[in-house]
């Protein structure tokens, strides 16, 4: 029996379609990742650029932030310039103080002025030490200075009664070889203490560090020689020898009489009187590095403080003018100041220092020179470095306009 034949119509497998989706091209996948690739090139390149400009954001804040906390902490310390260190307000004042330290020169008394400056050398010393040298000098072609402020921070602790009390010296009851000064009390004064000895008559202060005290005369005592090494040898009349330039003419026992006695205790770190000084050096962890550096040397000669304040300072430099017939005069050099015997009527100081950032990615050019007060500053080749003038101008209230 034969099978019988199936007539019905073959099934055909058609694609299906639903809702009208298909798949891509070969054509529209590449254009999909040709796009997708320049999105994510774009999205990749502001993210650097963004990255970029936070990097540089953040270096000019903290030079920002480095230049405003190094400026206001030079500046406090200009304003104190010559605190005290004539004797208390209306008991005189000194065009100069003569300082003596066996250690430093035994020949010689220093004039310590309210503030001073010394251009740096590589192998010059800060001033008041022996071997903390600068090691730094002359960035750009310009000069770079050394600032020094002196000023009496606060009185000694010692056992002193009334720290930085005055006593008037008794008329002809001086002694001018072992510098013995006769007041009308001792109980305030004791051996060790430093004291400022002031001679109205003469312009002059001197620092003595007392040596004994009391007697039937009331006597405190700067003996010379070897009981301490900030005393001059021959006492008043070593004081005249010994400054430079000399005291002409030489001190008297009439001078002594109108003079007055600041004491100021036991010294001790940075308290009594105190020399800080602002100077360019390198950085202690990198040689390349330069930084501002505060000093502080106490009246003993001793350096209590010596640490860099700010980073990538790579120039100091001030002006200083002179108050004559109570006008301030023109701002000059120190070597100008000097010149003139002016050192002792500063009445204020034009600060300026050069600060570094790293110049991310150097985009931002730096012109050929930078004006500095009246030096100017060559940036060295390249452009890994952006730079910046600050500048501040500092009136000294303790001196010159008070004479």
């Amino acid at each position: 029996m034969k099978p019988v034949p199936d007539f019905r119509t073959p099934r055909r497998f058609a694609p299906q379609h639903r809702g009208g989706a298909r798949g891509f091209t070969l054509i529209e996948a590449l254009v999909a990742l040709a796009v997708a690739a320049m999105l994510g090139l774009l999205v990749f390149v502001s993210f650097t650029s963004l990255e970029s400009s936070g990097i540089r954001a953040s270096d000019s804040s903290r030079l920002q932030d480095h230049a405003r906390v190094s400026m206001t902490l030079l500046s406090d310390d200009l304003s104190r310039a010559g605190f005290m260190m004539n004797g208390p307000s209306g008991q005189g004042r000194c065009a100069r103080l003569l300082t003596y330290n066996s250690n430093f020169n035994p020949n010689q008394m220093t004039n310590q002025w309210p503030v001073s400056g010394v251009v740096q050398t590589t192998s010059g010393y800060v001033p008041g030490t022996t071997a903390t040298a600068f090691n730094y000098a002359n960035p750009g072609g310009a000069a770079t200075d050394a600032i020094s402020v002196f000023y009496v921070a606060n009185f000694g602790q010692g056992g002193t009664v009334t720290p930085g009390s005055v006593r008037v010296v008794k008329a002809t009851s001086g002694s001018l070889t072992n510098a013995a000064l006769f007041v009308s009390n001792t109980s305030t004064f004791n051996v060790g203490d430093v004291d400022i000895v002031v001679l109205p008559t003469r312009s002059i202060c001197i620092r003595f560090q007392v040596t004994g005290t009391g007697g039937a005369a009331n006597q405190i005592v700067h003996n010379s020689g070897n009981s301490t090494v900030l005393n001059p040898p021959n006492g008043f009349n070593g004081v005249s020898t010994l400054a430079s330039p000399a005291v002409s003419p030489a001190i008297s026992t009439a001078d002594l009489a109108q003079s007055y006695v600041q004491d100021f205790g036991q010294i001790s770190g940075s308290n009594g009187p105190i020399q800080v000084t602002y100077s360019i050096r390198p950085d202690p962890n990198s040689a390349t590095t330069p930084d501002l550096w505060r000093t502080v040397v106490n009246a003993l000669g001793t350096v209590v403080s010596d640490s860099p304040v700010a980073s990538n300072v790579v120039l100091l430099h001030a002006l200083y003018a002179p108050v004559v017939n109570g006008q301030l005069q023109s701002f000059v050099p120190w070597s100008t100041i000097s010149g003139a015997n002016q050192q002792g009527q500063v009445g204020a100081v034009e600060v300026a220092y050069v600060v570094r950032k790293p110049n991310t990615a150097g985009r931002t050019g730096n012109p050929a020179t930078l004006s500095v007060l009246d030096e100017t500053y060559t940036p060295p080749a390249g452009n890994a470095w952006q730079y910046q003038v600050f500048t501040q101008t500092v009136y000294l209230r303790n001196v010159a306009w008070n004479q």
